[in-house]
């Protein structure tokens, strides 16, 4: 089974990070700034618990570093990105090549019966390349069927699902943008965005995720640069959505996952929901963490409607033929027009992993009573703000570091680690700092 993470079996993830390109079976891996971010990122991938639901299993006090597992957890990297200064979350993290792993298989299991009870193969999004890469190093699964991986991720998909809600009223809309096929669909619904809101509008490509592949604006006409865009889109015949763009007051990251059919089980999982830290662009920048005791009682009231709607989103995916993680992002919003909150229940559904996925799993690292932020930022954040951070530290909050030190030999320029504190004030400290010193800014292309 596909995406399933038992404490029984291996373990090999692949941080296969441009997902979306893979599924558009391009070559583009993005820019050399945004290939750099992904090899930065892969190790924390690793940071992925072994069971969906292992932190609500896990007692609440005190938690240790447990010690290394008789399983394998293996990180797929190239040679020229292995990190080095490990901390101590991914201690127990084997960091090998393909060539490597392939090698380590064989000696470990000398038939693919025997490789198939004995590992699992989880990639950050299932595709066609990493099915490959899988099969490369000996691997075999029940993988799903690429057609519906592609469907579920597209804004085709995402489209039949994107409802708005006011939080303390009736008001509602059964559609939040528009789909669209031509330059003059496309015209209508800028005008109609604009009309809505102030703040401007942004267009999505069918695949595009993690504000990647969209461009922004906020005049009635596009400039020569976004129609080139646009035209490039259509001219493959793909569809592109048109969204109004609104202030946003807080997102969430709503994880799920639908077993495969030779799971013995039917019944969508929903593992939990992430509040996720965002720059004015809605550039992911990390998560809140909270602790699974009481997080039931903690949980926002309006989020539930979204988890609601999330669930007949996920049997809908699983319908359609997926099968794995599925994140769906959800947002609070103030109108722009009379500035209630309303709740949107679904912009983004990822049929992949997410990093919201990732910070459900830094929850057995949280002492009784706490909670936490993971945040993601630039080394240039960290430097510049050190004398702050060391104050907070020595002052009720534990850093805990989730990156390596380096990558490939070269000192890491995006640096992640978990504030964890039972004081919410100094949380709300370190959120604040983050926020107002723009730590993420001059991340290119983020990753969630």
């Amino acid at each position: 089974m596909l995406f399933t993470m038992e404490r029984s079996m291996n373990c090999v993830l692949l941080p296969n990070f441009f997902f979306e390109e893979e599924l558009q079976s391009t070559t583009v891996r993005g820019s050399k700034a945004s290939r750099r971010l992904a090899a930065e990122l892969a190790p924390i991938m690793g940071l992925l618990e072994q069971s969906s639901s292992v932190a609500e299993r896990t007692s609440p006090g005190d938690r240790k570093p447990p010690d290394r597992p008789s399983p394998r957890r293996i990180v797929v990297v190239s040679e020229t990105t292995r990190p080095t200064d490990v901390p101590t979350v991914l201690q127990d993290i084997d960091f090998l090549t393909i060539k490597e792993l392939a090698e380590h298989i064989r000696r470990e299991s000398q038939s693919a019966a025997e490789r198939a009870t004995a590992w699992r193969a989880t990639p950050w999004g299932c595709s066609e390349a990493a099915v490959d890469v899988f099969r490369t190093a000996g691997l075999s699964g029940a993988w799903p069927r690429i057609d519906a991986v592609r469907l579920i991720n597209s804004r085709r998909f995402q489209s039949l699902f994107d409802e708005s809600i006011e939080v303390a009223g009736t008001g509602s809309m059964n559609t939040f943008g528009k789909l669209c096929s031509s330059m003059t669909e496309v015209t209508a619904a800028i005008r109609d965005a604009c009309r809505y809101s102030p703040h401007g509008w942004v267009i999505k490509a069918d695949l595009s995720h993690a504000s990647r592949n969209r461009i922004l604006g906020t005049s009635a006409a596009c400039n020569n640069d976004q129609l080139t865009w646009l035209a490039t889109r259509f001219s493959s015949g793909e569809l592109v959505y048109v969204e109004p763009w609104v202030k946003r007051i807080s997102e969430c990251g709503l994880q799920f996952m639908i077993p495969s059919s030779d799971s013995g089980s039917s019944e969508v999982e929903f593992i939990g929901a992430v509040e996720m830290l965002t720059d004015s662009a809605g550039h992911y920048q990390g998560s809140v963490v909270v602790n699974p005791e009481g997080s039931d009682a903690n949980e926002p009231l309006f989020w539930r409607a979204a988890i609601a709607h999330g669930r007949k989103i996920a049997l809908k995916a699983a319908a359609a033929g997926y099968r794995g993680p599925l994140g769906i992002d959800c947002m609070l919003f103030q109108s722009p027009t009379d500035d209630h909150r309303w709740l949107r229940m679904c912009h983004d559904i990822n049929g992949r992993l997410t990093m919201g996925r990732i910070a459900l799993s830094l929850r057995k690292w949280l002492k009784a009573g706490e909670s936490g932020l993971w945040i993601h930022s630039t080394a240039e954040f960290t430097q510049q703000n050190q004398n702050r951070i060391d104050e907070v530290s020595c002052s009720g909050v534990r850093i805990i570091p989730t990156s390596p030190g380096r990558i490939g030999g070269q000192a890491m320029k995006i640096q992640t680690a978990l504030f964890a504190s039972a004081d919410p004030e100094r949380l709300s400290t370190i959120r604040t700092l983050a926020i107002q010193s723009g730590f993420g800014k001059k991340v290119q292309e983020p990753i969630t």
